[in-house]
């Protein structure tokens, strides 16, 4: 039962220190490439989303335009900012100056938006770090020799072993 126990200690603190060794080594190249990686294909199934939906409406407006062709004559006054041909009807125009500012205010915001997701998980960003990765790194090994030292076999296993070779 002493073994048992002893075993156990022993699996779970060189379990703790490989694992620590080996997130000291990986961090940088292996887990970065990895977040980076995934981040950059959903930012890719984004896109084709945004394109689907983009898609979708292009094939609904060109139904209305051959369905209705009174529907083209409003497009164009709109896309190319062409004036209604209306003689006895005065239309207000809007001030351009204004309409860039609020216009530029708002791709500014979708661009902030989209910039704030950060690339790597906060713990990952820790351990990137030169000083926790080396104290991590050392911490791993100085648990995996304690490991040995303190939960290697056993004196009694030794002394029976080499009573053993003595006969």
């Amino acid at each position: 039962m002493a073994l048992t126990i002893r075993f156990l200690w022993f699996c779970l603190f060189f379990t703790v220190g490989a694992g620590a060794m080996t997130l000291a080594i990986l961090a940088e190249p292996e887990l970065m490439n990895y977040y980076m990686s995934r981040r950059a294909l959903q930012e890719v199934y984004a896109q084709n989303e945004q394109i689907k939906e983009l898609t979708d409406q292009y094939i609904a407006r060109i139904q209305l335009i051959e369905q209705e062709p009174a529907v083209l004559e409003r497009i164009r006054v709109l896309a190319f900012n062409q004036p209604l041909e209306r003689e006895d009807t005065v239309f207000p125009r809007g001030d351009n100056q204004r309409l860039r500012q609020k216009t530029q205010a708002l791709f500014d915001m979708l661009e902030a938006k989209n910039n704030t997701s950060p690339p790597l998980p906060a713990w990952l960003q820790r351990c990137i770090q030169p000083n926790i990765r080396r104290a991590l790194f050392l911490a791993g090994a100085a648990l995996a020799m304690l490991t040995f030292i303190f939960f290697g076999s056993p004196r009694q296993v030794r002394q029976t072993e080499q009573n053993a070779r003595r006969q």
